[in-house]
């Protein structure tokens, strides 16, 4: 049987997560219809079938099947092409169903800690003004804490139902000095992703808010939207009513380092998940759940809040893509395959030197894994800092594009070895921070390992393998067939797909396992005869 469930499995284990009950076929067969799967209650039978015997659902007698643990699981890894974009549809479908000021989108977020202790924290957060609108709950479970905050589309629904359409662009984070915003440092795009942009910020260890508060410097989680001019008038006088307080900045051009096109309004929003921010930086553990439900008003308290004022600010600095940088740089590549010299793309990590040791065990188990690009690999001392440079996965791009193979970067991720399977992505062209950087901390370089997906048209795939077989790196993992997904990837018409390891998994390993690294992806170039094989290290 096949490691990926097919769209209809998961449609099915999505309805039975939505029910905290035991659910029957014929409630599945009905919601199923409304989301366009025609099937009818004896063929809902047969997929639960299909369910129950892989333990993703559990029979309950004659009231139905529920989902299982495993289940919710694999909800979360399944079919990675149908799930790139979900927390975008999932967010127009609860501005849809929203309806401010009578409801509200909330994010949900489960702490283990000191009730008293978070409390005063995430308060201390809205009581300076970053958060969406000034209602919050925190409640005292049996052994955590449920805190719940307005998540930013709430204030989109409001702009809906005002007559203005905000385009849902960007999840960031951005940098503030002096208590005022200046840039955004990050930014991932909400259609492009498999994961919840400020979630894999805030996860990721990419704010601090805390530092905003105390001292006026640090970075806050924020939301880009675009709307259009001709609605410029009728935004500035809502946002005069201040019912939902959370703009950081607003203009045309140019918003905090995000370029507009002619016609364009761009708009940074407070992040709604920036109250619990400071939990997550003192190492709280926590479970998010953005955008979680909608919920009634007056079910939600009213705290103190400082009014939050707008700024027009361009940034200094133009954000772009991780597409751009890479096509920029895969033409500094001029790696020979045939003299075996010449400069390749490195990543870059500083380590302090006592971890020595463990840097050459991570670097011996990548290489015998195979899960690097190349054997080669830069070793320095500097001082107490230990620098280790990897070779990068472009570097690869770069000598298939000098031997003429029109090669397209796509997308980052965690590949799953056991399953053969991605379970999560970026595209590279929807982020400006290379989304290994933001997976760093989410693979542990045995079963789930940085990873990143090329294209390129079927008439080269040959010559591609040939070049890559004369190359003899370990770092193509698959290359797939034409007009075939590849490893859940989805791939075009007339195109095939290809799979590089990532050239940063040692620093996972080490990220792993708790020593602190510092990464820089996609550093810059080297010699190749400058660099040393791993096994003359180890």
């Amino acid at each position: 049987m096949e490691n990926n469930l097919d769209d209809k499995l998961i449609e099915i284990l999505n309805i039975l997560a939505q029910y905290d009950r035991p659910v029957g076929a014929k409630i599945i067969a009905n919601e199923l219809k409304k989301r366009g799967y025609e099937l009818g209650e004896r063929a809902v039978r047969y997929h639960l079938q299909l369910l129950d015997e892989r333990n993703l659902t559990e029979k309950i007698g004659y009231y139905g099947r529920v989902i299982t643990e495993k289940g919710l699981e694999e909800l979360n890894k399944a079919n990675i092409s149908y799930r790139v974009g979900f927390v975008f549809s999932k967010m127009l479908e609860k501005i849809y169903l929203s309806d401010f000021p009578r409801s509200v989108i909330i994010n949900r977020t489960v702490i283990e800690g000191n009730y008293s202790e978070v409390k005063e924290l995430v308060l201390k957060v809205v009581d300076n003004g970053f958060s969406i609108g000034d209602f919050i709950n925190i409640r005292r479970n049996k052994s955590s804490i449920t805190v719940e905050t307005l998540c930013s589309i709430t204030f989109d629904n409001y702009l809906m139902k005002e007559g203005i359409y905000p385009i849902i662009k960007y999840g960031g984070i951005v940098k503030f000095e002096d208590y005022e915003p200046v840039a955004f440092e990050g930014v991932i795009d909400f259609s492009k992703s498999s994961i919840d942009p400020l979630e894999a910020f805030i996860t990721r260890g990419k704010t601090d808010v805390m530092g905003i508060i105390e001292n006026g410097e640090g970075h806050l989680p924020a939301n880009f939207r675009i709307i259009p001019k001709t609605t410029l008038d009728r935004f500035e006088n809502i946002i005069k009513e201040d019912k939902l307080n959370g703009i950081l900045s607003y203009g045309e051009e140019n918003v905090l380092g995000l370029s507009l096109n002619d016609g364009e309004v761009g708009i940074a929003l407070v992040g709604g998940l920036s109250p619990i921010c400071p939990l997550v930086e003192m190492g709280y553990p926590v479970k998010i759940s953005a955008a979680s439900d909608i919920i009634d008003i007056s079910n939600v308290k009213t705290v103190s809040k400082k009014h939050l004022k707008p700024v027009k600010k361009k940034g200094k600095v133009k954000i772009v893509s991780v597409f751009s940088k890479m096509l920029s740089m895969v033409h500094k590549v001029d790696y020979s395959i045939e003299d075996r010299k010449g400069k390749v793309l490195v990543n870059r990590c500083c380590i302090n030197r006592k971890y020595e040791d463990e840097v050459l065990e991570a670097l011996d188990r990548c290489y015998k894994m195979g899960i690097m690009v190349s054997d080669r690999v830069g070793f320095e001392h500097r001082g107490d800092r230990l620098i280790m440079s990897t070779i990068c996965s472009s570097t690869v791009d770069g000598i298939l594009i000098k031997h003429g193979i029109p090669v397209i970067p796509y997308c980052g991720g965690i590949l799953e070895l056991s399953k053969d399977r991605f379970i999560e992505i970026i595209s590279y062209d929807g982020t400006s921070l290379d989304p290994h950087e933001i997976f760093l901390n989410r693979v542990d370089g045995e079963n789930t390992v940085l990873s990143g997906v090329r294209k390129a048209p079927m008439v080269g795939r040959e010559k591609l393998i040939e070049i890559v077989k004369y190359l003899n790196w370990k770092g193509i993992y698959k290359v797939g067939k034409p007009n075939n997904d590849v490893c859940g990837v989805k791939v075009e018409k007339n195109m095939f797909g290809y799979i590089c390891f990532g050239g940063m998994n040692p620093f996972a390993i080490l990220k792993s396992r708790g020593i602190p690294v510092e990464v820089s992806a996609l550093h810059g170039v080297v010699e190749y005869s400058e660099l040393i094989p791993v096994e003359e290290l180890v």
